[in-house]
């Protein structure tokens, strides 16, 4: 009996293509990726995505479809319907099977005439659904399936993990056969050198993360865990990649999984007992690498600092200081300090107090009545000024001369109009 493989594994390079628009860190390349990191995360669309969506998996080769295998459960979103499609030879696509439950986080399409729905692996968490007999040729030789993302829970379509499971078809040649067995099964290595190797690396240290602990959006360690209005837990940073991704389409910050607006009642909330649950675990665990890498909100860098302040940093900085904020040097000589008071002050710049700056406190002002606003005549004599006022009074003597507070005559002919600056 001929050997079944996985034609979605990268070993047997299929390829991937969505119909539309995928999260930045949940594109569907994670789907057939070759680390086992970025495959655990999936695929999931952008956040205003609608279902349905498409995949479409193109194979290596022609196959024997024996089983579909879909992971539609992604922390609390998930896909609760699936339709599976297969291209025919006019390169259209034919619906061979189709599945529904809301419950189910594994949707598994068997082919009954290559294995019985009974021998398949079955759990409470799995819904088994059988493929359309009528559409035994399209699953006899099978290059390219489309998976169709029907529904959701009120949420973006997701698709953490897929398998297809089958043989080369009858008419694939025996070579490539051959290269698909090759790629697919590693070169075997001896017992002694595996045992040899076991004993002396060590085992890595893991260790399970609780379910409570993990971004149900993103499914990674929370690091500010947030209650949302909707009753979910998340991340700071989740919601505020959300809130800047509504930003850019002009919609105010709202909850990511019902889409409500944030009011002053409504708004997500600091969840400080779980915090200091998750700081605990991580304490814990402080030394798997797998939680070496979560970030924390208490850093070390203060602590990291005054560790590596060496010899020759410290006289660097104590300069810096002294040259940037120390304060004056205090003059200590004088006797008491009421002298060293008045000493201070005589040097000090009082704002209080008119400064004598020279000039002559008549040169924007009548000479007369010392008014500094409306019109002014400048006497060409003394160069003083005169207001309207003290020249109409002046204008009125008997005689035909006119004398400034100066006490310099000066005749009406040599007055000119002049503007204050």
């Amino acid at each position: 009996m001929e050997s079944t493989y996985n034609f979605l594994d990268h070993r047997l390079k299929p390829s991937v293509h969505c119909d539309a628009i995928d999260d930045d860190f949940h594109p569907v390349s994670n789907l057939i990726s070759s680390d086992q990191r970025t495959l655990d995360v999936g695929f999931m669309a952008y956040s205003v995505t609608k279902p349905p969506v498409q995949i479409v998996f193109t194979l290596h080769c022609p196959i024997v479809v024996h089983r579909l295998k879909l992971w539609v459960h992604m922390g609390a979103l998930k896909t609760t319907a699936v339709d599976v499609y297969i291209q025919n030879k006019r390169g259209t696509f034919d619906k061979v099977g189709c599945g529904e439950s809301p419950s189910a986080e594994i949707f598994e399409f068997v082919n009954n005439r290559r294995i019985s729905p009974t021998s398949a692996s079955i759990d409470f968490r799995t819904a088994q659904f059988s493929l359309f007999p009528t559409v035994g040729y399209l699953l006899a030789s099978c290059s390219t399936i489309k998976l169709v993302l029907k529904k959701t829970t009120r949420c973006v379509p997701v698709l953490r993990k897929v398998e297809c499971w089958g043989q080369p078809a009858r008419n694939c040649p025996k070579d490539l056969k051959d290269t698909i067995q090759a790629m697919w099964y590693k070169p075997a290595v001896p017992q002694e050198i595996v045992t040899s190797i076991a004993s002396e690396k060590p085992q890595a240290v893991t260790a399970d993360t609780p379910e409570e602990f993990l971004d149900e959006l993103t499914c990674d360690i929370m690091t500010i865990p947030m209650i949302l209005p909707s009753g979910k837990l998340v991340d700071q940073s989740t919601i505020e990649k959300h809130n800047q991704q509504e930003q850019k389409w002009g919609r105010q910050a709202s909850d990511p999984f019902t889409s409500l607006i944030y009011t002053e009642t409504r708004k997500p909330i600091f969840n400080a007992a779980l915090k200091s649950r998750i700081d605990q675990f991580l304490i814990k665990h402080s030394n798997v690498a797998q939680f070496q890498q979560v970030p924390r909100t208490v850093g070390t860098n203060l602590r990291v600092a005054s560790i590596n302040l060496n010899s020759n940093i410290l006289p660097k900085l104590s300069r810096k200081r002294k040259l940037d904020c120390d304060p004056p040097e205090l003059n200590l000589s004088c006797s008491s300090l009421e002298s060293a008071v008045r000493k201070a002050l005589a040097t000090t710049t009082r704002y209080t107090l008119a400064l004598d700056t020279g000039k002559d406190p008549f040169e924007n002002a009548c000479h007369s009545c010392m008014k500094s606003r409306g019109n002014f005549y400048k006497i060409a004599t003394c160069q003083h000024l005169i207001c309207r006022d003290c020249l109409d009074a002046q204008a009125q003597s008997p005689s035909n001369c006119c004398k400034c507070s100066c006490g310099i005559r000066f005749e009406r002919k040599s007055v000119e109009k002049h503007h204050v600056s």
